[in-house]
C-alpha cells in the first residue's frame, strides 16, 4: 500500500495538507467513522441504561467483560496479529486458519472448565450473581476470537469499510438487546446478553465478503502450511500472548480488588467510568492502531524508516486527546452526575483522578503497534508487566492508606505519567 509522506521541507501547511489528504488519513477516517457510530450510540443511550439498571448490574457485567477480555486475548495465541505481516498470501492464508482453529480448541477448552466449576469461580471472584452467565463465556470467548482474525484479515486486504461496518453493527445489536432486555426487567442477563448479541453482529458483517465467497481463502490453507507459519511466528504466543494477558490481567485484578475491597456498585461505578474515559480510545485509538500497523509493516518490508509514521501518529493522538480529557479533568463529577445520574457522581471524580493516565494510555496504546514491527516485544512486554504491577500498586496502596478511591486513582495518575513518559522515549529510540 502506498503512502504519503510530505518531504521534510515543506511548509507546514502543505505537509499539513498532505497528510489529510494521503491514504493514512483517508483511511482513518474510515474506520474512525464507523467507530464513532459504534461508540456514539452507546454514549448517547447511557442516560438510559444507568436508569434501567443498577451500578451492581453494572458491575456484575464488568467483571463479566474483565474476565472476557483477559481471555480474548489467548484466543487466538495472538497468531491473528501476524496476519498482516507476510508479502506471501498463501502464508496469511495459513495464518487466518491457524487463528480460527486455535480459536475454537481455546473455547471448547474453557467451555469444560467453566460448566462444572462457574459458581466456584464466581464464588472466588467475590460475585455469586456472576456465577450463570460465566455459562455463556466460552461462546463471548469464541465470537471474541474470530472477531479479532477478521479484524486483522480485512485489515490486510485494506477492507477498512468491513471492519467499521462490524464495529457499527455491534453497536446497534448491543443497545437494541440490552434497552430492551431493561425495559422487560431482565436486570444482569440483559446486560450480557446485549454484549454477545453486539459480538455475533460483529462477526457476520466482518465476515460476509468471505461467507459469500464461501471462505475462499480455505484452498490456500493445509497442516503443513500452519504449521510451518506456527513455527516462523512462534514469537506472538510465546512472548506477544503473555503480553496481551498481563496487560488484560491488569484490568481483571482491578476489577476483583475493588470488588473484595468494596463491593460491585464501586466496580460498577468504576467499570463506567473506565467506559467513558476510553472512548476517545474506541472512537480513534483504534483506528489509528490498525492503519499504522498495517503502514508500519509495509515501510518495514520495503525499507523506509519507521519514525516519520510514529511520529505523525503521535501527534494525530495527542491533538485528538488534550480537550475531551481536558473537559473530563476541569468537570468529571459535575458532567455524570448530570449524564447519568446523580447516583453516578463517584463515577465523575474517578473520572477527573484518572484523565492523565487515561490521555496517556490513550497515545500509547496505537503505538504498541511497534515492536511488533520492529521485533522488540520482549522488552515490550516487560514495559507492560512494570505498568501493570505500578497500576495495581498505586490502586491498592492508595486505598489502604486513604481509604478512598478517588484519591488511589490521583496517585495513579502520578505515577503512570511518569511512566508512560519513558515508555515513549523508549519507543523512538527502538524505531530508530
Amino acid at each position: 500500500m502506498q503512502t504519503h509522506s510530505a518531504p521534510t521541507g515543506m511548509p507546514l501547511l502543505a505537509r499539513l495538507k498532505s497528510f489529510l489528504t494521503g491514504g493514512f488519513a483517508r483511511n482513518v477516517a474510515t474506520l474512525a467513522g464507523g467507530a464513532a457510530v459504534a461508540q456514539f450510540l452507546p454514549l448517547l443511550l447511557a442516560p438510559l441504561l444507568t436508569r434501567l439498571y443498577s451500578p451492581a448490574e453494572f458491575g456484575v457485567l464488568a467483571i463479566y467483560i474483565a474476565w472476557l477480555s483477559n481471555l480474548a486475548v489467548l484466543a487466538t495465541a495472538r497468531y491473528e496479529l501476524a496476519i498482516v505481516l507476510p508479502e506471501d498470501p498463501r502464508r496469511a492464508a495459513n495464518l487466518m486458519g491457524l487463528a480460527i482453529g486455535i480459536t475454537f480448541a481455546v473455547s471448547l477448552l474453557s467451555a469444560l472448565v467453566m460448566e462444572p466449576g462457574s459458581e466456584w469461580l464466581a464464588a472466588r471472584a467475590g460475585e455469586p450473581a456472576l456465577a450463570p452467565w460465566l455459562r455463556w463465556l466460552p461462546l463471548s470467548l469464541c465470537l471474541s476470537g474470530l472477531m479479532q482474525a477478521w479484524a486483522n484479515w480485512n485489515n490486510r486486504h485494506e477492507r477498512y469499510k468491513a471492519n467499521a461496518s462490524g464495529r457499527m453493527a455491534q453497536a446497534v445489536s448491543m443497545m437494541a438487546v440490552q434497552v430492551g432486555c431493561g425495559l422487560a426487567g431482565f436486570a444482569t442477563g440483559g446486560l450480557v446478553m446485549g454484549q454477545m448479541a453486539g459480538q455475533a453482529a460483529s462477526l457476520v458483517v466482518q465476515a460476509w465478503r468471505d461467507l459469500r465467497e464461501r471462505f475462499g481463502f480455505r484452498h490456500q490453507v493445509s497442516l503443513a502450511g500452519m504449521r510451518s507459519v506456527a513455527r516462523e511466528y512462534a514469537e506472538f504466543p510465546r512472548v506477544n500472548a503473555p503480553h496481551a494477558f498481563v496487560a488484560a490481567l491488569q484490568d481483571t485484578l482491578t476489577v476483583t480488588l475493588l470488588t473484595v475491597l468494596s463491593g460491585s456498585t464501586v466496580v460498577g461505578l468504576f467499570g463506567l467510568m473506565m467506559r467513558v474515559l476510553k472512548l476517545p480510545a474506541a472512537l480513534v485509538g483504534q483506528a489509528v492502531a490498525q492503519v499504522t500497523y498495517r503502514d508500519l509493516a509495509a515501510a518495514r518490508n520495503e525499507g523506509r524508516p519507521l519514525v516519520p509514521l510514529l511520529k505523525k501518529s503521535l501527534v494525530v493522538l495527542l491533538l485528538l486527546s488534550l480537550i475531551p480529557f481536558g473537559i473530563i479533568l476541569g468537570a468529571g463529577d459535575i458532567l455524570f452526575a448530570f449524564v447519568f445520574g446523580e447516583s453516578w457522581r463517584d463515577a465523575g471524580r474517578y473520572a477527573q483522578a484518572l484523565a492523565p493516565y487515561i490521555l496517556f494510555h490513550f497515545i500509547a496504546s496505537p503505538l504498541g503497534m511497534v515492536p511488533l514491527v520492529i521485533d522488540r516485544q520482549r522488552i515490550a512486554f516487560a514495559f507492560t508487566v512494570v505498568g501493570s504491577v505500578l497500576f495495581l500498586g498505586c490502586i491498592a496502596v492508595g486505598n489502604f492508606l486513604w481509604n478512598d478511591l478517588t484519591a488511589a486513582c490521583w496517585l495513579t495518575s502520578a505515577v503512570m505519567s511518569v511512566y508512560f513518559i519513558t515508555y515513549f522515549v523508549w519507543l523512538f529510540r527502538a524505531a530508530r
